[in-house]
């Protein structure tokens, strides 16, 4: 059974106002009440209660991270994300809660925002709205987006440098002496891709190789429309030498795919990937990819969450964080 005040107020023979000051650091409780209450506290188990503390606080120490994509198709990159948004938080003394994937995420975030579950939300969507914005704005409901750039709604948001990310790889790939680069691009309203593209097309600029869009597919989550996508590049007249996958997940693929024709990589067929997710590192031969600094960024996130929940009305922070490219044996 929980300890209770009461429970210390009638082992120390004081009133459960008294013990309740202590505990709450009241300043007309002295040192030594306060130093014989928290003694006892500790000896008896007490833990105070979030609800009531949440009450007097009028805060509930929660941030909610909302993810409003299948989950399991980021397994590893989520769990980073959560890692270092969840230090992030304990360093000062709050929670992140997880809401998974719902049939009406809008649903969702207006009962998260008008019930007031958390006192802020890491939002790892796809793409903002202007009825999510909206509603988290009306509601008071402070927001950082997560790993996507979103200028377009001044919105607060952790990003890694994506486009810096892709021009480094692009060039890496020119540098090893590839002209025909299929690109594997995702949905074109993500700012993740269109960030990626266009550094995949400045570098081909710089190098002076034209821009060839017969060498960009499209991809979906699903593995196996990866895997034909990578063989729609592959069967083209004059296929591309080198493939720049969006993330390492659709590198796995191209490598597959590069297997199943027997081309042998890198010699035949040079693959990148993006992100450095583990699996990258164990598949034969090694993908190259770009370092994103994931977990930095779910610190990041909260970071500038808390600074929106401490500091009414400022100007939105936009971290974006710095990328390595990590060089391999597929290129």
């Amino acid at each position: 059974m929980p300890i209770s005040i009461q429970d210390i107020s009638k082992q120390l023979g004081i009133s459960v106002s008294t013990v309740s000051k202590a505990l709450n650091s009241y300043a007309d409780v002295s040192q030594a009440t306060r130093e014989r209450v928290q003694q006892a506290a500790n000896e008896m188990g007490y833990y105070p209660s979030a609800t009531a503390q949440s009450l007097r606080k009028q805060r509930t120490s929660k941030i909610g991270m909302v993810v409003n994509y299948p989950i399991g198709f980021v397994g590893e990159y989520l769990s980073r994300l959560m890692v270092g948004a969840a230090l992030a938080a304990e360093d000062h003394d709050y929670h992140v809660i997880l809401y998974s994937p719902v049939d009406d995420p809008f649903d969702q975030l207006t009962r998260i925002c008008r019930a007031k579950e958390v006192d802020g939300v890491l939002m790892l969507w796809g793409t903002l709205t202007p009825e999510n914005t909206t509603l988290m704005d009306e509601e008071n409901m402070p927001y950082v987006v997560v790993a996507r750039r979103e200028e377009e709604y001044d919105a607060p948001f952790a990003v890694c440098d994506n486009f810096q990310g892709a021009l480094e790889l692009t060039k890496h790939l020119i540098s090893q002496g590839h002209t025909r680069i299929g690109y594997t691009s995702w949905d074109e309203e993500w700012t993740t891709n269109q960030d990626r593209m266009k550094g995949y097309r400045q570098a081909l600029a710089e190098a002076e190789i034209p821009f060839d869009p017969d060498l960009i597919v499209s991809i979906t989550r699903d593995p196996e429309n990866r895997y034909a996508a990578v063989n729609q590049l592959l069967d083209l007249p004059h296929p591309p030498t080198a493939i720049f996958a969006f993330h390492d997940y659709v590198a796995i693929q191209a490598l597959r795919a590069a297997t199943d024709r027997g081309l042998r990589v890198p010699e035949d067929l040079a693959i990148t990937g993006f992100d450095n997710m583990y699996s990258s590192l164990i598949t034969n031969p090694p993908i190259t990819t770009v370092n994103q600094p994931v977990q930095e960024i779910g610190q990041a996130a909260v970071e500038i969450l808390l600074d929106q929940i401490s500091k009414s009305n400022q100007t939105p922070a936009q971290a974006i964080l710095p990328v390595e490219l990590v060089i391999r044996q597929s290129t």
